[in-house]
């Protein structure tokens, strides 16, 4: 098995502002991700420290999904159950933790179809179809419960290409559009309540949206692919930070895509223009990059999209490889 461990890292020394009648201003500032902590450092055991190859799931003919046409999205089940997508294929597979078979989600009535993102919520399955422009609905067992969303119903007169959506414990939903260079977010009644964004190079801009992911707090991140970066948007929908950008000299994202985290508010990103896996930590600080040094069995290639699972696994689905790649996560 392979193991790349982070580097040392110095701690930040604490900033402390002192609120004497000389200090200026009345809103008070907020740390960008960049900056010195101005908390206590993370608690022992909630910081990765490495990630450790454990298997993969290879496009091997006697599989039974092969053959893997074109993976993208990926996700875990509270239980365990592993799932991918197969978008060429038109195919949702997933991995039974208890029979260790392979299986296969109900296919829609409904071309054309091509699923390239999965959410579990709950005991339902919500699959992102993107030529149809439907989020469709199963149980748990991959049977077609019903159509959840229409997405050219959000938007009338304005095409929709959904990249990746997320939905946080409230039941809201957000969804990433790169036709429109923005972020949709609606409510728990699936009704739209901002658009976010916009195609440009600026800070509260995009340039194709590829990944998405609600934080504990209800806030989410967007993995803004062409312009190299992450977009931290609050609970509210309001732009807060970037994490990158061609303006960051220790910039790391070459095509940021997928996007998940763990329950500690730890980041990781899929990067297929540098074929890594990038570490943030819960402050949104770089932490290390995983790619080459795993070996030839263990390294991504193109890795598209990435889960948290139980048991602190990471599945990380990988285009060039036709593959489903498996980690642990370790921490200190």
């Amino acid at each position: 098995m392979g193991r790349v461990r982070a580097a040392a890292v110095p701690v930040a020394t604490v900033l402390v502002c002192l609120l004497a009648a000389g200090c200026a201003g009345g809103g008070g500032g907020r740390d960008r991700p960049g900056d010195a902590p101005a908390l206590a450092a993370p608690r022992p055991g909630t910081s990765v420290a490495a990630l450790e190859f454990l298997y993969s799931f290879e496009n091997d003919a006697g599989a039974p999904y092969y053959p893997i046409n074109g993976i993208a999205g990926c996700g875990y089940g509270p239980d365990g159950t592993l799932f991918f997508c197969d978008e060429q294929k038109g195919m949702v597979h997933y991995l039974d933790p208890s029979s260790r078979l392979w299986a296969e989600f109900d296919v829609p009535m409904a071309r054309p179809y091509t699923p390239i993102d999965v959410r579990v919520d709950g005991f339902k399955v919500l699959v992102l179809d993107q030529a149809g422009g439907r989020i469709y609905r199963f149980d748990l067992g991959g049977t077609l419960l019903d159509t959840l969303l229409e997405l050219r119903n959000l938007t009338p007169g304005f095409p929709i290409t959904a990249t990746a959506f997320d939905v946080d414990q409230d039941g809201r939903m957000v969804i990433a559009d790169a036709s429109g260079q923005q972020v949709l977010l609606l409510d728990t009644f699936m009704n739209l309540t901002m658009r976010l964004g916009g195609p440009g190079r600026m800070r509260d801009q995009m340039d194709h949206p590829a990944g998405i992911v609600f934080r504990s707090d209800g806030s989410f991140l967007v993995s803004d692919q062409g312009n190299r970066r992450l977009g931290l948007y609050g609970r509210l929908g309001f732009f807060e930070d970037d994490i990158g950008g061609d303006f960051d000299p220790g910039n790391r994202f070459v095509a940021p895509q997928g996007i998940d985290r763990d329950r500690f508010g730890n980041v990781f990103v899929a990067d297929p223009g540098s074929g890594r896996i990038h570490v943030l930590d819960s402050r949104l600080r770089w932490g290390f990059s995983s790619g080459p040094e795993f070996g030839l069995q263990a390294a991504p290639l193109a890795p598209v999209d990435l889960a948290v699972g139980p048991g602190d696994l990471l599945a990380v689905s990988d285009r060039v490889r036709a593959a489903l790649l498996v980690y642990r996560i370790v921490y200190e």
